[in-house]
């Protein structure tokens, strides 16, 4: 069982500071993301970045989160790895409360339909996700679960401006760290 409270921590405050570029810039600030420096297998220097805004299940406030992703035809993937922690993140928690979601890429926001990947198709979108990011496979090896593999299907451009105060639970994401996400 991975103990990931120091890695969501020492990660934290670096999320936010994405977070606030992403929104501020509207997406020119924070598309492109530098991961080369990952000691877990070096990522790329302009890893693709998106704001996901999501529902909370409980509290029925909305969450945003900056998550890697690459594009697989007109489709969108996500990895639902909370660096290899034992609980899922929150966000893909509330995600499967909910029929769809809403993605800001760059400067453009989308209502997306979701589904998990499976079978083959899971493996294939899994190795092209590890090989863009390989810090995913040593995020697998830390912990038990099967890592979801989530394919968007953007239905709609929107005009739904996402807000920083929205991400603001970022910064209490060391405090949540040992409890059940929202």
């Amino acid at each position: 069982m991975a103990d990931m409270t120091k890695f969501m921590a020492d990660r934290a405050p670096g999320m936010m500071d994405h977070l606030r570029r992403y929104l501020e810039s509207n997406g020119q600030d924070g598309f492109y993301r530098d991961m080369s420096g990952n000691p877990e297998g070096a990522g790329d220097p302009k890893t693709l970045t998106l704001i996901l805004k999501t529902i909370g299940r409980k509290s029925g406030r909305p969450h945003l989160a900056p998550l890697l992703f690459n594009y697989w035809g007109a489709d969108v993937i996500l990895i639902a790895s909370k660096g290899g922690h034992d609980q899922s993140p929150a966000w893909y928690l509330n995600m499967l409360a909910a029929d769809e979601v809403s993605v800001q890429i760059r400067d453009k926001r989308y209502a997306c339909k979701w589904r998990i990947a499976d079978g083959e198709e899971r493996q294939k979108l899994w190795d092209f996700m590890s090989d863009y990011y390989p810090p995913f496979h040593a995020y697998q090896a830390r912990t038990e679960r099967r890592i979801p593999v989530i394919v968007l299907t953007p239905v709609q451009e929107t005009q739904e401006a996402f807000k920083l105060e929205d991400g603001a639970g970022l910064d209490q994401l060391v405090a949540r760290a040992g409890r059940s996400p929202e």
